[in-house]
């Protein structure tokens, strides 16, 4: 977490409004680096993309771009976004059970297209089919079971694999570049471990004779955390640890081969990037208690950080505004919402007092960009730079923004 003075905090106030998001610049672009040369530094092919349903804040996904990542999107909303900031097609890859239209359109301009069922592989020859004088590669998407605990509705099982592999060598122009999986909920070595085996035995099946162009491994790594936030999980690996068992696995594998002939390594971090490097700055506005029990009222919700923090503790500092304050041992933290559930953080040991500022970590991954629009408008984005100054990247959301496309 970000270290932030009363004086800063206040100024920040004045400046941006409260609440407020904190990007952290400098820490994001070492995490970055760090967790990209862990990777490369078994296997040099490796290409990181960046996921971008977890943040989409322009500003960071152009910081993604300045660093040489790939868009990862699901979406024409997300793919539209990409290409605004300057992605070109070959630099998105363009994944999702649902991408309709705006998937056939990214086929057409180059980008790595994932087809995820035999009815968009279907969509995909036919628009295939009305260029004939153009030439168009695709992913296929796999099912992937690593011995979780659900099974999974993305991809392909290995029966449609096959016949998806036969559909596509029937459309002269379309060829398949490459193979792509994601599993969620599954971060630990021996997950990962097997994902990557599972999917060089099915490249070496399906690509014979050459490797493919590509491999895709999706996401679901940890990324580093602070210490007490760390200890809730049962065990974070390093970025290194994550490396041994995939992209080591790849080197060993493709080591025959020259350069040039090796797949590229895809993965598509979205929290393991970002997550940490987001603080969330909020207020307490009333302090009450009821039966013993006492609540602080802070002028958020857990809307605003995500749903990580109802089922951890974030990293959490209160920072005193100077007026009264009294020793709790169990208090929650609650949002403005009218909704029971809408608790921030439970059990709260330490001063609390009116006024006081309340600073979250480990808010950056599916925050701000899936807070709904319920009751109050979202908050102001800013980043603090290397220099140390403050800049905004979102401004807050007005009446106008939400109710825009209303009939009043």
């Amino acid at each position: 977490m970000m270290d932030f003075s009363l004086e800063t905090i206040r100024k920040l106030e004045a400046e941006f409004g409260n609440p407020l998001y904190v990007l952290d610049e400098s820490s994001f672009i070492q995490n970055y680096r760090a967790f990209e040369t862990a990777l490369k530094r078994q296997y040099p092919k490796y290409q990181l993309s960046y996921s971008f349903k977890t943040n989409y804040t322009p500003y960071i996904c152009s910081l993604v771009k300045k660093l040489g990542g790939y868009a990862e999107v699901v979406s024409g909303f997300e793919y539209e976004l990409a290409k605004r900031v300057g992605f070109a097609g070959k630099a998105i890859v363009f994944n999702g059970p649902n991408k309709g239209e705006d998937g056939l359109k990214a086929l057409l301009e180059g980008c790595i297209l994932n087809v995820d069922n035999l009815d968009e592989l279907d969509a995909v020859c036919r628009r295939a089919k009305q260029f004939p004088s153009g030439s168009f590669e695709i992913g296929l998407r796999v099912n992937l079971d690593v011995g979780q605990s659900f099974l999974s509705r993305f991809g392909m099982d290995p029966e449609d694999l096959t016949r998806a592999f036969a559909i596509v060598k029937g459309v002269p122009n379309l060829r398949v570049a490459g193979l792509h999986c994601h599993i969620s909920r599954c971060r630990g070595l021996d997950a990962w471990r097997r994902r990557s085996e599972i999917m060089l035995d099915l490249s070496d099946r399906f690509f014979p004779n050459d490797p493919p162009k590509f491999i895709d491994l999706g996401s679901g790594m940890f990324g580093k955390m602070d210490p007490a936030f760390a200890a809730q999980f049962d065990l974070v690996p390093s970025y290194e640890d994550y490396a041994a068992v995939t992209a080591k696995l790849f080197s060993d594998h493709y080591s025959g081969y020259a350069e040039d002939q090796k797949p590229i390594l895809l993965t598509e971090p979205g929290t393991t990037l970002i997550n940490k490097y987001i603080d969330f700055l909020g207020r307490i506005d009333a302090i009450k208690t009821i039966k013993g029990k006492s609540f602080a009222i802070l002028n958020c919700s857990e809307h605003n950080l995500g749903e990580t923090c109802t089922l951890k503790k974030l990293p959490v500092k209160v920072i005193p505004a100077g007026g009264r304050s009294e020793h709790f041992t169990n208090a929650d933290l609650v949002g403005y919402t009218c909704l029971e559930q809408d608790v921030m953080y439970q059990g709260y040991t330490g001063s609390l007092g009116l006024g006081d500022y309340v600073q979250f970590g480990n808010v950056g991954g599916y925050s701000n960009v899936y807070k709904p629009p319920f009751i109050w408008p979202n908050c102001a984005m800013i980043v603090k730079k290397e220099s140390g100054e403050y800049l905004e990247i979102k401004r807050a959301e007005s009446f106008e923004d939400l109710l825009g496309t209303y009939v009043i």
